[in-house]
């Protein structure tokens, strides 16, 4: 999502000081904004494009749209996916004794 789009060119930006240093340099144009506009955060979903404003929507939009996710993986804490080779041992010996 890029909202400060160049009236020269077809060039866009994410941020407004981008599009200004982009003016000065590429069209030898000084952009001075009557006052800084403040955005809010976007979350965009880098699968399918949507996207959100509220990190809870991403983290839900994300949990239900697409679960294996590499970001969604970062969220769950390692420790549950610890792999225990103690635990295993007991379960093969059990499997082999039954035999």
């Amino acid at each position: 999502v890029r909202p400060y789009k160049c009236d020269f060119c077809d060039k866009s930006f994410t941020q407004r000081c981008s599009l200004e240093s982009h003016c000065r340099k590429i069209h030898g144009m000084n952009l001075n904004f009557a006052y800084k506009e403040r955005r809010k955060k976007v979350y965009v979903c880098e699968d399918c494009g949507h996207v959100t404003e509220d990190p809870e929507d991403y983290f839900i939009h994300i949990k239900g749209s697409h679960p294996y996710n590499p970001a969604l993986m970062r969220c769950y804490d390692k420790r549950q996916f610890k792999f225990h080779s103690t635990k295993l041992s007991e379960i093969v010996n059990k499997n082999v004794s039954v035999k």
